[in-house]
């Protein structure tokens, strides 16, 4: 006689069925975790590299907008991009000195000020390929330092860049040129040719690593 008992039984699974299920699912979580992590760091790349592209374009629209100087820059030290408004040097009156020096007691936007910093993600670095691993690419040497300096009719001091690398040997820059219009753009590294390229700049996507 078919009982109810019988008939729960069979909508169940075995053990040896769960352990089949189990044992798939760790293969296919093994063969996925490398594409995974590289598509996490590809994130961690593009996302810091647009942060920076970001702040290029506002430091640019605040010189304008504030008639004054603003820097990007890239701190090694720290492991950040920084920007800030340059309005004067060590005293009240001095010229633009591109150093970020605000002076205590004066109001805000009277002296130095800054605009945001952005720390990069882990495995991401300041770089360049190995045909120059140069953080940065012209801009105007700062105390030995290459800074991004942008006037108050929105052009740059210098075109030049700022480079990022990936743990897989991606490379991404952030680039400001040409000076007189301070244009700012992402382009990739291309080991093919030692080039780089603004996105579907060659009639095809990047390709990563």
């Amino acid at each position: 006689m078919y009982s109810i008992r019988q008939h729960r039984s069979r909508k169940g699974f075995t053990l040896f069925e769960l352990l089949v299920v189990i044992a798939l699912m760790g293969i296919m979580a093994t063969m996925a975790a490398p594409n995974l992590l590289r598509l996490i760091q590809r994130s961690k790349l593009t996302g810091i590299v647009q942060e920076t592209s970001i702040l290029m374009r506002m430091a640019r629209d605040y010189a304008i907008r504030y008639n004054t100087q603003t820097v990007v820059r890239a701190d090694l030290v720290t492991n950040e991009v920084i920007a800030f408004v340059d309005i004067d040097g060590v005293l009240p009156g001095d010229p633009s000195d591109e150093l970020f020096n605000p002076i205590a007691g004066q109001p805000h936007r009277t002296t130095d000020w800054e605009l945001a910093r952005y720390q990069l993600p882990t495995r991401v670095t300041f770089a360049g390929p190995a045909s120059d691993p140069l953080p940065t690419e012209g801009f105007t040497d700062v105390a030995g330092e290459r800074v991004a300096l942008f006037a108050a009719n929105g052009s740059a001091d210098e075109e030049g860049a700022i480079r990022f690398a990936d743990a897989f040997g991606n490379f991404l820059r952030v680039r400001v040129a040409p000076a007189p219009t301070g244009r700012v753009r992402i382009e990739k590294y291309n080991d093919d040719d030692d080039e780089w390229y603004f996105r579907n700049e060659t009639g095809k996507p990047w390709e990563w690593k």
